[in-house]
């Protein structure tokens, strides 16, 4: 009996080490790229790298862009047709609870922080479907995403 306790214990351990939180994932694009999903009780949000998202530009017309960078940030340079939506702004979240849930949204920043916690805060409004630029503005335009 003492000789399978280690046994017991190490797989035990192994077990405990799945995760089988639904709130977080990981998924395989059709590219074969580990893309992480956490999935709220409202919605579904997918970070992606640079790639991927010049990638989902190209196959979805429909995808709206927010910068969540400030208006300056904005001005020097920005994801072609992406709508400004100042993160440090006093009316920041009454202007995110005016858009539209049923939409797929890709959120970008400067290098992932402030675009993390706005994905964060549009799956707890019920936001569908949110893709996480996760690398931020400059390795968008360093992929070859179509910038203004």
């Amino acid at each position: 009996m003492l000789k399978k306790l280690p046994f017991a214990l190490a797989t035990a351990a192994l077990l405990s080490a799945c995760s089988t939180d639904p709130s977080a994932s990981e998924l395989i694009d059709a590219n074969g790229a580990i893309v992480r999903s956490e999935t709220g009780e409202a919605g579904k949000a997918v970070t992606i790298n640079s790639h991927e998202a010049k990638a989902l530009l190209e196959q979805h017309k429909e995808l709206v862009v927010l910068d969540v960078r400030t208006p300056g940030e904005h001005q020097a340079g920005h994801v072609a047709d992406a709508l400004l939506l100042d993160y440090y702004s006093p009316g920041f979240e009454q202007r995110l609870k005016e858009l539209d849930t049923t939409k797929p949204y890709l959120v970008y920043c400067a290098v992932g922080s402030r675009s993390r916690d706005v994905v964060r805060r549009m799956q707890q409004l019920g936001f569908e479907q949110v893709y996480e630029a996760a690398e931020g503005f400059e390795a968008l335009k360093q992929a070859g995403v179509q910038v203004e």
